[in-house]
């Protein structure tokens, strides 16, 4: 009897280890197209800031800036080039514009790729906007307009106010959105967008983040508007956690 089963630990082992290897390898691969994911981020956020002082000298020419600009913003190229499909090209501005108000939206859209052993590549969209105030050398007041820290600091905030942030490159102000099935959507517990939710076909647009499905990735209930303001102005929030850890690590 026990002769019979000499060999089946090894089997099992045989089994079990690439499937073990390729989950390891699978994590690892998320990780780093997640590295590649901020790097795009940082560099549109760089762009914009291009973009809303060139605006002051030519408007119509500011919004061509990405195409020649954000490339040289990228920390690790490479990086970008083996996660994003098209790499540095395979990053989009379309639909960016300026509006009445002097504030700068800038339009990013590109698709991640994850390449694994023996499964077909796994490809999702990512959309979200920058909104940045253009620089017109006049003064503003309100809010996140131009206001002055007399410290020197500025922080970060959303709509919401629930929290601060110290970095603009903190993931809880990324957007990310995400294509997928209106069934998987739907069983994943997402329901309707009040705006376009009833115009949805079998594919959808949602955020890991949300609660919402999307019939198109151009839904304002996927913007976010960011501000930067004097740190004395969110004197009445805590800090983002995970800013705080990011500091504290450093």
């Amino acid at each position: 009897m026990w002769g019979n089963n000499k060999g089946s630990a090894a089997l099992e082992a045989t089994l079990a280890l690439p499937v073990f290897l390729i989950f390891m390898l699978a994590l690892y691969l998320m990780h780093e197209s997640r590295e590649a994911e901020l790097i795009v981020y940082e560099a549109s956020a760089e762009t914009a800031e291009y973009m809303a002082e060139f605006a002051y000298i030519d408007e119509t020419a500011a919004l061509a800036v990405p195409l020649v600009k954000f490339r040289s913003y990228l920390d690790d190229e490479k990086l970008v080039e083996r996660f994003v499909d098209g790499g540095a090209s395979g990053v989009w501005f379309l639909g960016s514009y300026i509006d009445e108000e002097d504030y700068l939206h800038l339009s990013v859209s590109y698709r991640v790729k994850v390449s694994l052993p023996f499964l077909p590549e796994l490809s999702s969209l990512r959309h979200y906007e920058i909104r940045q105030r253009v620089y017109r050398g006049t003064t503003y007041s309100g809010e996140g307009s131009g206001e002055q820290a007399e410290d020197g600091r500025y922080v970060y905030v959303t709509d919401n106010r629930e929290v601060y942030h110290t970095s603009r490159a903190c993931t809880h102000l990324t957007l990310r959105v995400e294509e997928t099935g209106l069934a998987a959507a739907k069983a994943s517990g997402y329901t309707p967008c009040e705006f376009c939710g009833a115009l949805a076909g079998d594919c959808v647009y949602i955020t890991p983040e949300g609660d919402r499905y999307h019939s198109t990735s151009k839904c304002s209930g996927l913007k976010r508007t960011v501000k930067r303001v004097p740190v004395s102005k969110a004197s009445d929030l805590c800090e983002c956690s995970r800013c705080a850890a990011t500091r504290g690590g450093n």
